[in-house]
């Protein structure tokens, strides 16, 4: 685990990631057996039980910048700024990720099941076994 790099950089490379296994498994036989589809939904499973994690501590970073006044909007001149205007856009980005952050402990309960049933798949038994 490379704790060196900045949070961005460590959330970029997930994401790349996670488009390697997109593209890796377009085609339908990147699964030669139920056990490689039980595996990597359990994998993905993992990865979605952390992100609410992430998600919460997204929340308290931007909660401790807005708390320290470190924040501005970058789309306006100061001057058309007002620290209503601010608070807003906090408010609204804190709603989004809070949501986001709640949904996904849906999300996690449907691959939970999924993984559940794909644990007990099997191949084939070879003719004659």
């Amino acid at each position: 685990m490379d704790l060196d790099r900045t949070p961005s950089q460590i959330a970029n490379a997930a994401a790349e990631e996670i488009r390697a296994l997109n593209h890796r498994t377009l085609k339908t036989d990147a699964f030669p057996f139920p056990a490689d589809v039980s595996d990597t939904t359990t994998a993905v499973t993992s990865l979605v039980q952390r992100l609410p994690q992430t998600l919460k501590q997204l929340e308290a970073g931007l909660q401790a910048l807005h708390d320290d006044n470190r924040i501005r909007l970058a789309d306006r001149h100061p001057s058309e700024v007002s620290q209503a205007d601010i608070v807003r856009a906090v408010s609204d980005a804190l709603f989004g990720l809070r949501e986001a952050r709640q949904e996904l402990g849906r999300v996690e309960e449907h691959l939970r099941s999924a993984a559940g049933v794909l644990g007990s798949l099997g191949a084939p038994w070879e003719d004659g076994d």
